[in-house]
């Protein structure tokens, strides 16, 4: 026989303890409005900033290359890695941020009435730009796709304000001013005034000492005639070292307050180099006049051979004249037997005049070169003895009553009043001064861009490159907007997202 089943029976005790086991209980996060708000805010402000240090390192990058007059050409890679770094930088924080604003956004989507379970589950994933898109195309609600509107604006006018910065700046070839570095170049010869480009063909060659003399003489008043064309500039526009020569420029520069001319060297690539052009160096030569002014009391309208010319403290002296040329000139005479030296010269002036004729004497006084280094640096004394007084100068005579090739007679010139150089001063020592140091000037000028070239250590110029920024308004507008459009929808965002819970509640 089988055995009866009989049914279980719980265990008294047992049932009694699981019983008193205590029920589970639960509880809900309290939800806090002003918690949410400020880790909104912060969220966004840390993107924000993010954007604004993008922004203004990509203006300092762009600032600071276009401040530089010349750059050396591989600085351009250099120019382009930056801008292209710091460019997909801020545009990949700019995709960042809207994703965040778009994510916090998409709750208050939710919480608005009519939302399908297609729409509802693309506005889960509007975070993701294609889902967006999607939503847009989706949704019949025109708040929807407003919003889809402005944030698909808003990514795409961001992406292409940062394509539009390339058209801001442009990276040229330096025109103006280029970089240097140290080697062999080619300098003038100044160790003596080359008479060959003034004198006719064959002159120059084995002429004797008195000849050569003469024909420094005649060349250097020569090249002071020549310097007419020379542009004069203010010292305020001395070329700095680098930069590139044109001959618009000017060539000599006049301080007003130490009353001098100043002239500056150049130097050129070697003639066997890849990159050639002719750059300011950082030598410089200058000189001043010191004038003194009387009146011609006596055959003043240049119709005598003599003038008698009345002193400060009124002693009277008879000048005789080596020319008799009439009203309306100007002369300058000058003794080389006395009124000469390596770096000085006097010079005699006469201006003649029917009502007001002036005498004066001047004294030109050239510096040595700022800045030489080595020998071929210096101006020789075969150039300063006579670019000093070099107005007067002549050489050969005029005429057959002038002077020979004797050196030792007299030295002058006449220059009709309405000439450069002849200008009235009407009494200005100063102006006079003026004039006579801008011939001396003039005549170094033309011999430093006339006499052949040495070979020196220099500084080479080579290839340079800059950069121009074509419209500072479009680089100020376009960063300007981004980070201003950016901060605008963010605070929008985080004050439409805090009111989720109170339209629910």
């Amino acid at each position: 026989m089988g055995a009866s089943a009989k049914p279980l029976r719980p265990n008294s005790r047992q049932s009694s303890s699981s019983s008193q086991q205590p029920v589970p209980s639960y509880a809900y996060e309290q939800f806090h409005r002003d918690k949410q708000l400020r880790h909104m805010a912060f969220t966004s402000l840390c993107r924000w900033l993010l954007t604004v240090a993008l922004a203004v390192s990509i203006y300092g990058v762009i600032w600071s290359y276009s401040a530089k007059e010349a750059m050396p050409a591989s600085k351009k890679k250099e120019f382009n890695t930056l801008i292209i770094g710091l460019s997909i930088g801020l545009s990949l924080n700019l995709a960042s941020s809207l994703k965040g604003d778009v994510a916090e956004l998409r709750w208050w989507l939710l919480s608005l009435h009519g939302c399908t379970p297609r729409e509802a589950d693309l506005i889960l994933q509007s975070e993701h730009l294609s889902r967006l898109i999607m939503l847009g195309w989706t949704s019949r609600r025109s708040i929807v796709r407003s919003i889809v509107a402005v944030f698909m604006a808003f990514n795409l006018a961001s992406q292409l304000a940062l394509a539009l910065l390339g058209i801001t700046y442009n990276v040229n070839p330096a025109d103006k001013f280029t970089v240097t570095t140290p080697g062999i170049v080619e300098i003038p010869d100044m160790s003596d005034i080359q008479t060959k480009s003034a004198l006719a063909q064959n002159t120059s060659r084995n002429l004797n000492e008195s000849q050569e003399v003469n024909a420094r003489r005649y060349t250097a008043n020569t090249f002071g005639i020549v310097s007419i064309a020379l542009s004069e500039g203010n010292i305020t526009t001395f070329p700095k070292p680098g930069k590139i020569f044109n001959p618009d420029d000017p060539s000599v520069f006049w301080d007003d307050e130490k009353q001098t001319y100043a002239y500056v060297f150049y130097e050129s690539s070697p003639e066997n180099a890849v990159y050639y052009t002719n750059v300011a160096s950082n030598r410089t030569i200058s000189l001043h006049a010191k004038c003194d002014s009387w009146h011609v009391i006596k055959g003043g309208d240049g119709l005598s051979a003599n003038i008698t010319v009345q002193y400060d403290d009124g002693q009277r002296e008879e000048w005789g004249l080596p020319s008799v040329n009439g009203p309306d000139q100007t002369m300058y005479f000058n003794d080389p037997a006395i009124q000469s030296g390596d770096t000085w010269g006097q010079v005699d002036v006469f201006e003649a005049s029917k009502t007001d004729p002036w005498a004066y004497r001047c004294n030109i006084t050239i510096d040595p070169v700022l800045n030489a280094v080595i020998k071929g640096h210096e101006v020789g004394a075969n150039v300063t003895r006579y670019a000093a007084p070099a107005i007067a100068l002549q050489g050969y005579g005029s005429s057959v009553y002038g002077l020979t090739n004797d050196t030792k007679l007299y030295q002058w010139q006449s220059y009709p009043a309405e000439s450069r150089f002849g200008f009235p001063a009407n009494g200005s020592a100063d102006l006079m001064g003026n004039i006579v140091a801008r011939y001396a000037i003039g005549a170094i000028a033309v011999t430093a861009q006339r006499n052949p070239n040495i070979q020196a250590r220099g500084m080479v110029p080579q290839k340079g490159i800059t950069l121009e920024v074509t419209n500072w308004t479009y680089l100020h507008l376009i960063l300007g907007l981004t980070v201003g459009m950016q901060l605008l929808i963010a605070v929008v965002s985080i004050l439409i997202a805090n009111r989720v819970q109170s339209e629910r509640s």
